[in-house]
């Protein structure tokens, strides 16, 4: 008897886990969604070294209407960027690093560790290209880049992160330990 009354009880509870097993996925996101997509990326190397070598293109850092002293970049600490896009031109999304020699520039990236993020997705190395160079006052560079071939109308957060582990020196000065983060508030419009 006692059973019997349990049992309905026990429908209900069964039938609202039911319910909301049906409801939940669809209201639970399992991934961050967007409205805007994410813009196009080369993805392979030589494309990129191509494009570069030659002229039409556009660095992001170029494109901003801030401008910030060599002292800003060289310590910690947050640079934000905001930039307008209105036309077709490649854009060269980058982290670069330079020092005196071979050497120091492998010591300096022992303690360093380096990401680059479209509206906080962290790019891969499908899309994220180690390029080296030689400055043009002759210091050895290694830059972590992203040849961004099309955009789509909107808005974008795009993130360069260094993390330097401990203090470095590039041979001409030293860096404290940190985060060295540049955000660019990208707006495109066509």
């Amino acid at each position: 008897m006692k059973a019997r009354e349990y049992l309905p009880n026990f429908a209900i509870i069964i039938s609202a886990i039911l319910v909301m097993s049906c409801l939940l996925p669809g209201m639970i996101p399992l991934t961050r969604e967007s409205n805007v997509p994410m813009p196009t990326m080369e993805k392979n190397t030589d494309t990129v070294i191509e494009v570069l070598s030659g002229r039409d293109w556009q660095p992001l850092q170029g494109l901003a209407q801030e401008q910030y002293t060599e002292e800003d970049f060289a310590r910690p600490g947050t640079l934000t960027f905001t930039v307008n896009i209105a036309d077709n031109k490649p854009t060269y999304f980058n982290y670069g690093w330079c020092a005196v020699d071979e050497e120091t520039l492998r010591q300096n990236f022992e303690h360093m560790d380096v990401r680059l993020y479209v509206n906080d997705d962290e790019l891969g190395t499908d899309v994220v290209h180690n390029l080296t160079f030689t400055s043009p006052d002759n210091l050895l560079c290694l830059d972590f880049g992203v040849l961004i071939l099309e955009w789509p109308v909107g808005e974008y957060k795009l993130e360069a992160v260094a993390t330097f582990k401990e203090k470095i020196n590039d041979g001409l000065a030293d860096f404290e330990a940190g985060d060295y983060v540049f955000v660019y508030n990208v707006t495109v419009e066509k």
